[in-house]
């Protein structure tokens, strides 16, 4: 009876062993191979991704990833970053073709894009992996299976977030089959590569776009190495907190510059201002005016980039009652309609005379945050814009230029800053490391 058992058992187990062999798959070798060839795309609005489809510097990503961009970089899995151009956009598709300089992809393999003869391989049950740069994180695989296809679109659970926007699809084989283009709760789609198909078929768009060739030279990234956090912990236990030192007014504009030192100051006294088991603590950081629901504090708190290695100047419109309304101001139970006053357009930092180039400028669009007694009737556009901290650590005079987009010819507010102001030197300080020990101090 055992032996009968033994062996029926085995029949039974058999086919499941057989189908958990045909759907487990080790994509490392897979990754190994495609994942060069995908680079990180980033715009002063936006970050996506995109991949490598020709020896000659092209680029896929999606439409909505770049357009309207005025700065447009890409970033390979090596570190390299470098200027990229449009040189094709299919809006209807949600397609864009990039060129960077051909130097810069030598050595690298495009991805193979799937033939149109194996459209009939792109169907549910299919597995695919998905590669992108979603939020903080770069260049990350995601598995699943296909859920749904259709003509134009395909549907999966391969995890989307934002930043895998333009990131290429791909089957075992390693052919992009799709770009990725939205995610929404565990579903993933991406737009088939049709479109993406006829360009790579179009003699006369390759031949325009060939010779477009966008500088060659290796732009600044963040630093690998993070804020030392015993520099930060000695920093915020003898330090006092003077936020009128990093905030500073220009025109219509409120800027702020954000460090490790800023970020880790307010959230101690964050933590230090909730009261424990129903007692209120005593605050050991000095600091006088915090408004802990500044929106550059609440962003960066909800981010991993809070130990980054730079200096993050955030530039905000300021507000004001809304001209068109001014009766507004005197009803008594009424809420007060409240608008910006400028719309950020761009940010320049001038040292001795030389242009210092951001590592990574940023324009993105702000609501005003709620109030009891007053609601917004507008939007307007914020800027993020961060630099290495040795920029600021050498130099005697320091210019700092607004330009707002509702007057875009001219500097809406320049601002000096010199040796010693409370700016610089609050900066200087930050980064300034005597008498710590500590092994990650560059």
């Amino acid at each position: 009876m055992k032996t009968v058992a033994g062996v029926l058992l085995g029949v039974c187990l058999l086919p499941a062993s057989i189908y958990a062999q045909a759907i487990a798959y080790d994509f490392s070798k897979l990754y190994e191979s495609v994942s060069p060839a995908v680079v990180q795309v980033t715009t002063e609005e936006a970050s996506g991704s995109g991949f490598l489809i020709t020896p000659f510097g092209h680029i896929a990503t999606n439409f909505h990833v770049i357009r309207g961009s005025r700065y447009l970089v890409v970033q390979f899995p090596d570190g390299r970053k470098v200027k990229a151009t449009v040189v094709a956009a299919n809006p209807h598709h949600d397609m864009a073709v990039l060129k960077v300089n051909s130097e810069v992809v030598s050595g690298i393999e495009p991805l193979r894009i799937l033939p149109e003869e194996r459209e009939t391989t792109v169907k549910v049950g299919v597995p695919v992996v998905a590669i992108g740069s979603p939020l903080n994180q770069k260049f990350l695989m995601t598995q699943g299976i296909l859920s749904k296809v259709d003509d134009v679109t395909v549907l999966g659970d391969f995890l989307l977030q934002a930043g895998n926007s333009g990131g290429p699809l791909l089957n075992t084989d390693g052919e992009v089959l799709a770009i990725n283009t939205f995610g929404e709760g565990n579903i993933g789609g991406a737009i088939r590569i049709a479109a993406l198909r006829v360009f790579l078929t179009s003699p006369e768009l390759l031949a325009q776009s060939i010779t477009v060739e966008p500088p060659a030279v290796q732009l600044r990234s963040v630093s690998s190495m993070r804020y030392p956090v015993d520099v930060l912990n000695h920093k915020i236990e003898n330090e006092s907190l003077d936020l009128d030192a990093y905030k500073f007014r220009a025109g219509n504009f409120s800027i702020t510059a954000v460090t490790p030192v800023l970020i880790g100051k307010l959230q101690v006294m964050h933590e230090q201002r909730r009261p424990p088991n129903g007692q209120h603590g005593r605050d050991k950081v000095k600091v006088k005016d915090v408004n802990f629901q500044d929106p550059y504090y609440e962003w960066h708190r909800s981010t991993e980039t809070a130990l980054d290695y730079a200096v993050t100047f955030d530039i905000r419109p300021l507000s004001a009652p809304a001209k068109r309304n001014l009766m507004s101001r005197v009803i008594p139970f009424g809420k007060t309609e409240m608008e910006f006053k400028g719309e950020f357009l761009e940010f320049r930092i001038y040292r001795d005379g030389e242009l210092l180039e951001p590592i990574m400028p940023g324009r993105v669009i702000v609501s005003g945050s709620a109030q009891k007694n007053q609601q917004f009737v507008d939007r307007a556009h914020a800027g993020s814009y961060l630099y290495a901290p040795e920029e600021f650590m050498t130099g005697t005079e320091f210019r700092l230029q607004v330009f707002d987009a509702r007057n875009p010819n001219v500097i809406h507010k320049e601002v000096t800053f010199g040796p010693d102001s409370k700016l610089v030197k609050q900066l200087r300080s930050d980064f300034t490391f005597p008498g710590i020990v500590t092994a990650n101090v560059p």
